[in-house]
């Protein structure tokens, strides 16, 4: 891998950044994460600059100092890769082979159904037509594959390099319960709109065309929103809300929720969540996730760019207390 190439790869894994919230980086989200939008840039350009770039580098001499350099950042980001990869393993073992998680899933499905059908038979929702608005990944679709294949492989970083590759892979799986689901709220004249942090410019299409091959309705530019300009999801809540009525909103994150999380501390997100402990069931439908999401960097400041050792001594901090 030339120089160039490399010191890029290992920018943006120390910015933490991704389409999705990552364990180690962070779309809300695995991109996404859920985003950083200079990481977002910089992926988009880098395709473009990458090619001019290494040829004008190719052109100079380089110093040993800088060889030796580029080898020591690659062996930090591998040991990091490989950590992540190993706190990983049992949240995503859970998730990949666990009756509990799959029964989980179907009872988000339940609850939400059920929502949804008390809605339409109610006469106060009729001002507007009616909605639900939920997440993408980990939500409706299962990337647990995915990752697992990663973290076997001795990587844990879903950066957004790594989540570009996999949505371009088009092999996200439905949710156990997500196809009838959806469908079924697609018969019962309800909306659909799937608010995700997958990058739009690069993952738009790839997303599209997966979940129209899983059978998923409502799959077009009016209902599939991905982040563009802003990884907070409060805007386009706001611009579905102008027109529909929201039954329920639907997901793995506190960001996939109208509740105003983006960027709070630890402390903060559980204030949030306790003050709206009553919409849980009601309003909001939460899905289990314990591999990656925005509470991984709500850990501490600047988590993601931690060393493992440091890391491990916040980890420790929350386990003791």
């Amino acid at each position: 891998m030339k120089r160039s190439s490399l010191a890029w790869y290992v920018a943006v894994a120390c910015l933490g950044g991704s389409l999705f919230v990552g364990p180690v980086v962070q779309a809300d989200s695995p991109t996404t994460v859920k985003a950083n939008s200079i990481v977002s840039t910089t992926v988009t350009t880098q395709v473009q600059t990458e090619q001019s770039v290494n040829t004008t580098v190719a052109k100079k001499p380089v110093a040993n100092n800088e060889v030796v350099n580029d080898a020591a950042a690659q062996a930090a980001l591998k040991q990091k890769q490989q950590y992540q990869a190993e706190t990983e393993t049992m949240g995503l073992l859970w998730m990949r082979t666990s009756a509990e998680y799959r029964a989980l899933a179907y009872q988000g499905y339940n609850v939400a159904m059920n929502l949804v059908k008390m809605a339409v038979t109610d006469p106060s929702h009729q001002r507007k037509p009616l909605a639900i608005v939920l997440d993408a990944d980990e939500t409706v679709v299962d990337n647990t594959k995915l990752m697992g294949e990663s973290v076997a492989s001795g990587n844990g970083r879903f950066d957004a390099p790594w989540w570009r590759q996999a949505v371009h892979q088009g092999k996200s799986q439905a949710m156990p319960g997500a196809v009838e689901f959806l469908n079924e709220v697609h018969k019962q004249g309800v909306e659909i709109f799937y608010v995700s942090n997958r990058y739009a410019p690069v993952n738009y299409d790839a997303t599209v065309q997966n979940f129209k091959e899983l059978g998923f309705p409502s799959v077009d530019k009016d209902h599939v929103l991905l982040f563009e300009k802003d990884s907070d999801k409060q805007p386009r809540f706001d611009a579905i809300a102008k027109k529909y009525y929201v039954i329920l909103y639907m997901g793995d994150n506190a960001g996939d929720f109208p509740i105003g999380t983006k960027g709070k501390t630890l402390a903060e997100r559980n204030g949030i969540i306790d003050a709206h402990k009553e919409d849980f069931g009601t309003t909001f439908v939460v899905f289990p996730n314990p591999a990656y999401g925005s509470w991984v960097s709500a850990l501490a400041k600047g988590y993601q760019n931690l060393s493992p050792e440091e890391q491990k001594q916040v980890n420790n901090k929350y386990l003791q207390q």
